[in-house]
């Protein structure tokens, strides 16, 4: 059929049955395809024709087989204006129970329905003709309509999947379709539900090891269990569609995002009501760690879009008898920000030095910042597993190890401004934004890019020290200071000083050392003269800036070795640094 004319030009004089069979030919020949290099779009627009006029009167077999062409034909961007026009568009939306004015809430041929939505899935996310027919034709309605009137009962599988697909791709490219989701037929909520129902229906009673109760009693109260919750594959697939969608319902709401204040306290309470259930769900279990892992990347990347004051929610009262100190902080229960740091150390260790490591990263790293951000608490725990008090690490540069500070500071010179930017903003923010302390645990050459960004490179100061409590986290072990007194730390490596290699100058005469300097200086000025190199200097508000000559570098060098001597030849108008330090004040 595929490779013959006169197949297409005998279409209509073939019954249903003749017609059947090249059809079925047809799929068995193509079903692994996904380009039709031998049908141009005339053939595809006759196959497709005949197949839609006679579908009417077809049974569900022979309707599920030409659905399944359908969707063959789909998968191929060429020729694809033969499926754009309303009579595919139409049947396909019907046959899926997807009318605007007849939602069908209890799909009785099931396989005929998904694969018209599989069809539906597939011409939305390729036509932008299809986009806008199915927008205007009220398909997300209808969907949010079919899920609000099934929350409470069961259907179908395979229904409630490819319906939830086809709302985010339709949530994803119409901003005007989220609106109507989310306020007129409140989606947020039902989402929500949908969710809910999942975890109470796979969670599972967990009695105490020394507990004598029977499971009657430990399901009428919880203080003797736990609910461990394992969700199956098909669960995690179903979730991933929801945060998905829920992903583009929250991404533009106006004067929320990322915002201090709240202003609607409708919005607040959904807001905080969601961060309360992907907590739940960050706890749940997956039949792998693959798909935990898959489920566990959509909540952070929902996360990045909730507002700072919605944090809090992701920690709970902690509980005395948990055996898990570990995820305890000041009374609060940090298992979910314990996993999102877990999550962020095994994302590094697979991505790192590879070209996913930008979109595998940027979303956790950005979720950390805020979170550490708007969150004291949040912010000391993150600290205490990432920046823990210094010892025995700093006989190794920064960036040797695998722990997660060692990974972070190795980022921070990566050749990916983004990735360079938050892992060093990550680590700078739990540091308080201290320029000293976040230089004692980076080393000053891998932190020398986030302090340029910042303007940090000349005096340090805190940018936003009334932003952060003003007790100290300084809890430096006994090994560091003994190391540090003994040795003294290289500030630019971040490690212990490494023994130097006898002075080669030794045994030298005072006139060899100075003709010696002389031919320095010479080439060093030569150099300079001719662009080969190009020494910097600081201006006076910690800059770089091109040094004019070797006489001002010289001079540079001195004042960074010696600014005490300087600094008491400088005009009594600056009073020590005191005009300095103001004049690099933030305004």
């Amino acid at each position: 059929m595929a490779s013959s004319d006169d197949d297409f030009n005998k279409f209509d004089t073939l019954s249903d049955d003749e017609y059947l069979v090249l059809i079925e030919k047809f799929y068995e020949k193509n079903a692994n395809n996904f380009a039709f290099p031998h049908l141009d779009l005339e053939k595809k627009q006759r196959l497709v024709t005949e197949l839609f006029s006679r579908l009417r009167s077809f049974n569900s077999n022979a309707t599920h087989l030409c659905l399944k062409t359908v969707r063959l034909l789909t998968r191929d961007r060429e020729g694809l204006d033969a499926l754009t026009g309303s009579s595919v568009l139409e049947p396909l939306q019907k046959l899926a129970g997807l009318e605007c004015t007849k939602v069908d809430v209890n799909p009785v041929d099931v396989q005929n329905v998904i694969e018209a939505q599989k069809c539906m899935s597939n011409l939305i996310y390729m036509s932008p003709a299809v986009q806008k027919f199915y927008s205007v034709s009220g398909v997300a309605d209808a969907i949010t309509q079919r899920i609000k009137e099934t929350t409470a009962t069961k259907l179908d599988d395979g229904i409630r999947f490819f319906d939830m697909r086809m709302l985010f791709l339709l949530t994803a490219l119409n901003a005007d379709i989220r609106q109507r989701v989310r306020e007129k037929f409140h989606g947020l909520s039902y989402l929500f539900e949908i969710i809910n129902q999942i975890m109470s229906s796979r969670s599972e009673p967990v009695a105490a090891a020394d507990s004598d109760v029977t499971r009657e009693e430990i399901l009428r109260s919880e203080i003797y269990f736990d609910k461990r919750v394992t969700l199956s594959n098909e669960d995690i697939d179903y979730l991933i569609e929801i945060l998905k969608t829920l992903y583009n319902l929250t991404v533009d709401l106006p004067n929320l995002t990322h915002s201090y204040a709240i202003q609607e306290e409708e919005e607040e309470g959904h807001l905080m009501r969601l961060v309360s259930i992907l907590r739940e769900l960050l706890l749940c279990y997956g039949p792998n760690d693959e798909k935990q892992m898959d489920l566990r990347n959509h909540i952070i990347n929902l996360l990045t879009n909730m507002p700072k004051t919605c944090f809090e929610e992701l920690l709970s009262p902690a509980v005395l008898e948990d055996e898990n100190g570990n995820d305890e902080h000041n009374g609060k229960n940090m298992e979910a920000i314990n996993i999102i740091l877990r999550f962020l150390d095994h994302r590094i260790t697979k991505t790192e030095g590879t070209k996913n490591a930008k979109d595998a990263l940027l979303p956790v790293l950005q979720l950390l910042i805020l979170m550490c951000q708007s969150n004291r608490t949040i912010r000391k725990f993150c600290r205490q597993f990432i920046l823990p008090p210094l010892g025995d690490e700093v006989l190794n540069l920064p960036t040797e190890g695998q722990k997660l500070r060692n990974k972070l500071t190795r980022m921070m010179t990566n050749p990916n401004s983004e990735l360079k930017t938050l892992s060093a903003k990550l680590l700078f923010v739990l540091c308080k934004e201290s320029v000293d302390r976040l230089i004692k645990y980076t080393g000053y050459g891998n932190a020398a890019g986030l302090l340029y960004d910042f303007g940090l490179l000349g005096p340090q100061h805190n940018t936003n020290k009334d932003q952060y409590s003003s007790d100290s986290d300084e809890s430096d072990t006994e090994n560091y200071k003994k190391i540090r007194d003994q040795y003294g730390i290289d500030p630019v490596t971040g490690r212990v000083n490494v023994k130097r290699h006898e002075d080669p100058t030794e045994g030298w005469t005072e006139e060899r050392k100075m003709v010696e300097v002389d031919k320095l200086v010479h080439t060093l000025d030569r150099a300079m003269t001719q662009g080969l190199i190009k020494p910097m200097v600081m201006d006076p508000h910690g800059n770089p800036i091109p040094a004019e000559s070797v006489l001002q570098f010289r001079e540079a060098n001195l004042l960074a070795q010696h600014p005490d001597n300087l600094r008491a030849s400088e005009s009594s108008d600056d009073e020590g640094d005191g005009g300095q330090s103001q004049a690099n004040k933030p305004k």
